[in-house]
């Protein structure tokens, strides 16, 4: 008989052509071929149990095979979710299901428009962006400053991209939609030359523009004041009839009132209706105060005209004013008197019809007071009837009337020469707001008119830094240049105030005081908020400031605001003082340094937490994001990510970017790629959609699933045999490794980023059990550069079959860039290989088995051994204990003894971190094999340990059971 080191020998010294023999072999072969043909189709538990070539095999694989029959309990295997530890395969004592489990992903997820990894790596873009606007307008500063003094013509400068958009963004032109002979001529026109292009081309469309605007101005008014009084006349008679109606109705129910079941029920609806009587009349001088507002507007207007009779205006204007203020002080006065009334009604109910508890006397000495107060109202109000409301109404059609020689009828005519006219006049005020663009570009510039550099330069200094401050605040948000020159600007003016009116009138200042102070996220805070702050003493509990902001979120700010400053209560300073102190303006200034950008931090915080909010609901009822359409209607993902990436969704069209997301981004030709310009692939790399625009899985260059399996399978070895501080301190660095690997993979493009990364690299090897200090980088990049579907290929013929079981796993194409993989599968291509390679190694041990148990033993030994953590994992296994007491000689009375005196006598024989030392784990094999054949020489009673089983030699029914025991 051979011996048993001899015979493992033949087996192990070249592992992998004893398994490419095995797999030659007629039957074998036959099984992995269907189970690679077929298991990509199964697309769920209920296809893979019923499948019994699929199912069997795998569970040979997997060491199961005598739970083969167990279909029911092997599907709530199947079915366990594994990232909860209650679930029914966490529970399991025996480890061998979890790890099934983990092979086979029926709850594949859902198709999503972005992972989370992809929505870090965009926020992280969108942070890049605003990290780096000030180094770019440094870098775009310096060069147009230093190509400027270089060129000899104006033709240079917009013929340089950099120089040409430099200038566009700093004076408001279109890059998109500029005549290069419009700003030619510009660049090269004297505002002081009358004959120059501005002067000839510019400035006469600019006067007809604005004649344009004058001319429409006066219809436009008449239109507008013509609807104002249609809307007037319409409120005049809705309060008429709604007081007709009330009226109407009061009779009605004061009819029933003394018959009504529910007297109170009818006086309140009385109460009700008369409280609407009381508003209607309310809304009439309200009307009366309207007109009369407008009618003063058009007298000044009048006024304000070439050869009017100003006095004489005035004289109207007085006049109409006088009855302004007798409306307004009767609508103050009808309101006060409509409260009180509707009180008075409320208190009198509860009299007239008392509840439990009611105190009449004390009722009735409110009514008493209501009334009095009302008594002395009633005599101050106008006196109003039916007459007055048509006599208004009627007044206010004269006034429509008088409007119908100049207009058209009311009605689609108006409607279509307001349309017309309010065109022309955006036309034109369009065309003056380019027009005084124009102007700063003509000042700014000193080309002579032929377009060549005159001897003092193409631009002046004084200039030059007119247009690096325009460009600077030209930027989508406030950046530190911006900041810095806001800060000058406030130390070199803000003692020039002597009023507050003055301070306040300076737009620029009051948004640096708002920064400065820290309330610049307050949409509550005005200018005015400022003032009334800034006015008051903080110290007296009666002031403005106290009375009316104290307690609120900013109060401090106010408070440190209104210090800050010098001014008196009245709004200007004592003699000798200025506006701010030396150490207040320091002060100020350094907070404004610090908060200059709350405004904008917070709306980034809004937009990131939009982007998240959408994301989370993506698949929610109205807010469904499951195509390209749907995501480029979605403001808050789409601006965000075109923002985060560069681009400005106002000028770049949503039928390009539905072209660009639905790229193939492995095919060079494809449209993303034409368009030469790496922030529409960074795009496209955000979301996960396919070539017809439906959502799809991510491309990673790793499922998530064999992601977290090989995160999850590092921390565990490198806590192997670790305990206490020493484990607490691994664990850590593992889970932060895990964590840096997991964020890294989701980012790879391609397999060179993977390899050129060794912490990624190191991870992988490590979780398969690898020492990475072996393993030169060039045999990595000759591994992943090999063809697995080609069996004389480097990876298939390397001794080590893990490599090519990692290889496989990742999602890298002949070209090695990342792919998409089919996410719809329940293995992936590297478990589909892992689970073979099982298939082909228990096929091994089972015919070496049946000759020598022996080989079985040092085999299956030499493929477990190296993923025991503990000696009670070695315990826990019938295999690997017999294993252990005959390489020791141990009886079989060992098993007897306590549990944890059999542990400490494995750890007394047996270094387990030996087990990971492949020198030192031959030898142990070495020794069993020697021991195996002196206790074995005739018989051989260990066949019972495998009877049947392909996997540790626990019986059927034993395994049954041990499978049902619950973890803990």
């Amino acid at each position: 008989m051979v011996s048993t080191y001899l015979a493992y020998n033949l087996v192990s010294r070249d592992l992998r052509a004893t398994m490419d023999r095995t797999a030659s072999q007629g039957q074998v072969q036959r099984e992995t071929d269907y189970y690679e043909e077929n298991i990509g189709k199964v697309t769920s538990v209920d296809d893979f149990l019923d499948d019994y070539r699929l199912y069997s095999y795998a569970m040979t694989a997997y060491g199961l095979e005598d739970m083969t029959y167990a279909k029911a309990f092997m599907k709530k295997v199947l079915d366990s979710d594994l990232s909860d530890d209650s679930s029914f395969a966490n529970s399991l004592s025996d480890d061998r299901y979890k790890k099934f489990a983990q092979a086979y992903q029926f709850d594949k997820g859902t198709e999503v428009p972005m992972t989370d990894e992809q929505m870090d790596s965009l926020i992280g873009l969108y942070n890049q962006q605003i990290d780096d606007m000030d180094s770019d307008i440094t870098g775009e500063a310096g060069y147009f400053n230093a190509k400027i003094k270089t060129i000899t013509s104006v033709d240079q400068l917009l013929a340089d991209d950099r120089m040409r958009a430099y200038v566009f963004q700093a004076f408001d032109i279109d890059e998109n939609t500029y005549d290069r002979s419009l700003i030619r001529g510009l660049l090269t026109s004297d505002a002081d030359d009358p004959d120059s292009y501005f002067n000839t081309q510019i400035l006469p469309n600019a006067t007809d523009s604005q004649g344009t605007i004058t001319a429409n101005a006066a219809t436009l008014s008449k239109i507008n004041a013509r609807a104002n009084l249609v809307s007037t006349r319409d409120k005049v008679q809705g309060y008429a009839d709604s007081i007709a109606s009330a009226r109407s109705q009061i009779a009605t129910l004061q009819a029933q009132l003394s018959s009504a079941s529910d007297k109170e029920g009818v006086q309140s609806q009385i109460n009700t209706l008369n409280a609407q009587i009381n508003t209607a009349y309310v809304g009439y001088d309200t009307a009366q105060a309207s007109v009369l507002s407008s009618t003063i507007s058009s007298l000044k207007a009048q006024q304000a005209e070439e050869g009017a009779d100003v006095d004489g205006l005035q004289s109207q204007i007085d006049a109409t004013q006088s009855q302004l203020d007798g409306w307004n002080a009767d609508k103050s006065s009808r309101s006060s008197w409509a409260s009180l009334t509707s009180q008075k009604a409320a208190l009198q109910l509860q009299v007239d019809y008392p509840k439990s508890g009611t105190d009449p006397d004390a009722l009735q000495l409110q009514i008493n007071d209501l009334q009095s107060q009302i008594s002395g109202i009633e005599p101050t109000l106008k006196s109003l009837g039916d007459g007055d409301f048509t006599s208004f109404a009627s007044q206010l059609q004269s006034q429509i009337d008088s409007y119908d020689g100049d207009l058209p009828a009311l009605g689609a005519d108006t409607d279509k020469l307001k349309a017309q006219l309010t065109a022309a006049n955006n036309t034109a005020a369009g065309y003056l707001s380019a027009a005084s663009s124009y102007v700063s570009l003509v000042d700014a510039f000193d080309f002579n008119a032929d377009g060549s550099v005159p001897d003092t330069g193409a631009v002046s200094d004084d200039n030059l830094e007119v247009i690096n401050n325009a460009y600077i605040f030209k930027q989508d948000r406030l950046t530190k240049s911006g900041a810095t020159l806001n800060d000058q600007y406030f130390r070199d003016n803000i003692n020039n105030y002597t009023t507050i009116d003055d301070l306040f009138a300076d737009s620029t200042m009051v948004d640096y005081l708002k920064a400065a102070f820290g309330l610049s996220t307050y949409a509550a805070v005005t200018s005015s908020t400022l003032e009334f702050a800034i006015e008051s003493d903080p110290d007296d509990p009666t002031s403005y400031l106290n009375t009316q902001y104290k307690g609120r979120e900013y109060y401090d700010n106010l408070v440190s605001l209104s210090r800050a400053f010098n001014f008196k209560d009245d709004g200007t300073l004592a003699d000798g003082d200025v506006a701010m102190s030396p150490e207040k303006i320091v002060s100020t200034s350094s907070s404004y340094f610090s908060k200059y950008d709350d405004a904008d931090e917070a709306d980034d915080e809004a937009a990131i937490a939009g982007l998240k909010a959408a994301m989370n609901s993506f698949n929610s009822e109205g807010s469904e994001i499951a195509n390209v359409d749907d995501l480029v209607n979605n403001a808050k993902v789409y601006d965000f990510a075109m923002k985060a990436v560069g681009l400005d969704p106002d000028e770049v069209s949503k039928r390009t970017m539905k072209k660009v997301l639905m790229s193939d981004l492995n095919d060079p030709k494809s449209f993303v790629y034409t368009l030469k310009d790496d922030r529409y692939v960074e795009f496209a790399k955000s979301f996960n959609f396919d070539q017809d625009g439906k959502l799809t899985w991510p491309t990673m260059a790793l499922n998530e699933s064999d992601m977290q399996d090989y995160a999850s399978k590092y921390i565990i070895e490198k806590i192997r045999f670790l305990d206490g501080d020493d484990k607490d301190k691994a664990q850590t660095e593992a889970e932060d490794e895990s964590k840096y690997f997991q964020e890294q993979i989701a980012t790879l493009d391609s397999r060179d980023d993977f390899l050129k990364d060794r912490r990624l690299v190191d991870l992988v090897l490590t979780a398969r059990g690898i020492d990475p200090s072996g393993v030169t980088d060039e045999y990595m990049k000759k591994m992943f550069e090999s063809d697995l579907d080609d069996p004389n290929s480097f990876a298939n013929t390397e001794p080590d079959y893990r490599f090519a079981e990692i290889v496989a796993s990742f999602n890298f194409n002949d070209d090695g860039q990342v792919q998409r993989a089919d996410s719809s599968a329940i293995q992936s291509k590297g478990d589909v290989l892992q689970t073979v390679d099982l298939y082909l190694r228990q096929t091994i041990e089972n015919t070496e088995g049946e000759d020598n148990t022996g080989v079985r033993l040092a085999l299956y030994f030499e493929r477990v051994a190296p993923t025991v953590t503990s000696a009670y994992d070695l315990l826990a296994d019938d295999a690997l204990l017999e294993f252990f007491r005959t390489t020791y000689g141990f009886s079989d009375e060992f098993s007897n003894m306590d549990i944890d005196v059999q542990a400490k006598q494995v750890e007394k024989n047996l270094d387990l971190t030996d087990l990971q030392d492949p020198d030192k784990l031959k030898k142990l094999i070495t020794r069993f094999t020697a021991m195996y054949d002196s206790a074995n020489a005739e018989t051989d009673p260990l066949l019972s340990l495998f009877s049947d089983s392909s996997s540790t030699g626990i019986s059927a029914d034993l395994m049954l059971s041990i499978a049902s025991l619950k973890a803990g």
